[in-house]
């Protein structure tokens, strides 16, 4: 009898390796497609202090255009998001949050570390993509809310006169509907969870930084753009 086993045993540990790396092979090339999508989505953020000496000879329309296809990416990688399983998703959200806060604090260390009288072209520079940026993003929203409406047509199911993608798009519209769609409780909780990962002094910068972008605005004759 233990003869028997010894011979069948490794036919289960070779299906139990096959098994795991196919498993394996399937998350990692998810897993890398997510990875490269927040890699494209980190090269697209166009602030830094490299570009401050670079001559940029791009138009409005090409800058808006760039802001449009960050935006795309952006909904691409929520879609590949959901393909991993739950344990990596909070890795993934995760990294981008720590994306997001170093790239905020490098914008606000570009602004604080120049003089007064040197603010207004950098604070000018990143209103311009600040605006652009949320343009891009109201653009695209009332595409997925047109789609979701049923503006964007479809193919029937069976001849039931229902687009046989409805269901799903309407799922995949409601679990991605961002900060500005979000209920203000929502708002209020991811607020705190991203203030939770800060530090005092973070906040303080962050705070001055706010006023001289409203300060900015209102000089400019722009309304205030609120986070609420």
């Amino acid at each position: 009898m233990k003869s028997i086993w010894w011979a069948i045993l490794p036919g289960f540990v070779v299906v139990g390796i096959v098994v795991a790396c196919i498993i394996q092979t399937e998350e990692t090339t998810e897993w890398k497609e997510v990875q490269q999508l927040q890699k494209d989505i980190h090269s697209s953020m166009r602030f830094g202090v490299a570009e401050a000496s670079e001559p940029n000879n791009e138009s409005e329309a090409e800058k808006q255009k760039i802001e449009e296809r960050r935006v795309e990416k952006i909904f691409e990688y929520r879609d590949k998001l959901k393909s991993l399983p739950e344990k990596l998703q909070k890795v993934a959200r995760d990294q981008m949050r720590e994306m997001f806060v170093s790239r905020m604090e490098q914008r606000v260390d570009i602004v604080l570390a120049l003089p007064p009288e040197q603010r207004d072209a950098e604070l000018d520079k990143q209103i311009d993509e600040w605006d652009r940026r949320i343009a891009a993003w109201n653009k695209r929203r009332g595409q997925e809310n047109k789609k979701q409406s049923g503006g964007g047509g479809g193919d029937n199911a069976g001849g039931s006169g229902v687009p046989q993608s409805a269901g799903n798009d309407k799922k995949k519209t409601d679990r991605r509907r961002g900060w500005v769609n979000a209920s203000k409780e929502q708002r209020d909780t991811w607020r705190r969870e991203l203030l939770s990962r800060t530090t005092p002094q973070q906040r303080a910068k962050w705070h001055e930084y706010r006023r001289l972008m409203d300060e900015r605005r209102k000089e400019r004759g722009l309304s205030a753009r609120s986070f609420n």
